[in-house]
Order: C-alpha cells, then structure tokens, then sequence
C-alpha cells in the first residue's frame, strides 16, 4: 500500500510538471502570433517536435538521461527562437552517459526555471550550461548553470523546484 501511494504521488507530481512546460509554451506562441512576429509558425513545428518526442516518455520510469537531453535540447531551442538575441545554450555531456536511467522532466524542470527566473528577466538575456558528469562512486551529478539575473533571496518558492524535491526523495 505504501508504494502504492508513492506511485499515486509520483503520477501526481508529473502531471504538475507537464500542463505547466505546455501552457508557458503555448503562451509564449500566443504572443509571436498576436504580435504578428514571423517567428509563430517555427515556434509551433518546433513544439510540435517536441511534444511528439515528449509524449512517450511523460512519467517514463525507465527514462534515459540521452531521452532527456533530447527533450532539454528541443526546449532550448524552442526558446532560443523566442529570444534569438537574449539566449545562448551549451550542453556538456558524455555520449557514453546516454543510456543511464534519469529522472524523466528533472533536467527540464531546472533549465525551464534557469529561462523563467535567470534569462526572462535579464534584459540583455544569459547564457545556460548543461552538464553532467559521472561521480568516483558511479552516481551521475548534473547541474543546470544561468548568467541571468538570478534568484532573489525574497523570492517565493515555485512549484517546479519543490515538486522536483518531492520526486528526487522518493
């Protein structure tokens, strides 16, 4: 019964996680298109892309990390087309780590935030590093890295980085 619940939990957390990424998104679309930008429709094929490629793995328990830099991938550069002269990306990443089993969304819960509170607001934008690198005691550690304007100690803590917490402790 206990794992039960815990299951219960986690399906709850990841579907937290995937209305909010898609409404942001869509938001963000919106706007190129209300505001007549000729971006719109590359914005929309490119999370088209994404969403075809996400759908599979939402709530995949067997999720890779080579899956999951692919969905990281693919919202970088959804935001790269929003903001062409504000974002630069870098992802430093073993080939060879590819296949290691990940948490599915937690690089992408880390990288949406690093936008949403680093980049956004930055008037000259930022730059985003993604790495990963396997530990001495074969655990793998990532980091998600902005040059945005960064958090304010005041700032109220968000969904995203609470409910990545809870799914990491269970």
């Amino acid at each position: 019964l206990e794992r039960q619940a815990l299951d219960a939990r986690l399906r709850l957390l990841h579907a937290q996680i995937e209305p909010h990424f898609l409404f942001n998104t869509l938001a963000n679309i919106q706007a190129l298109v209300e505001s007549g930008s000729p971006q719109a429709s590359a914005v929309l094929r490119s999370l088209i892309a994404y969403l075809r490629a996400a759908m599979p793995r939402l709530g995949d328990e067997n999720a890779t990390l080579g899956h999951e830099l692919a969905l990281v991938r693919a919202y970088l550069e959804l935001m790269l087309m929003r903001m062409p002269d504000r974002l630069a990306f870098e992802i430093d990443v073993p080939a060879e780590l590819g296949g290691e089993r990940f948490p599915a969304m937690a690089l992408l819960t880390l990288v949406e935030n690093a936008i949403r509170h680093g980049i956004d607001p930055a008037e000259q934008g930022g730059r985003i590093a993604v790495q990963v690198r396997r530990e001495a005691d074969g655990s793998l550690a990532a980091s998600v890295a902005d040059s945005g304007v960064g958090l304010r100690e005041s700032a109220a803590g968000g969904t995203g980085l609470a409910n990545l917490r809870e799914r990491l402790a269970m």
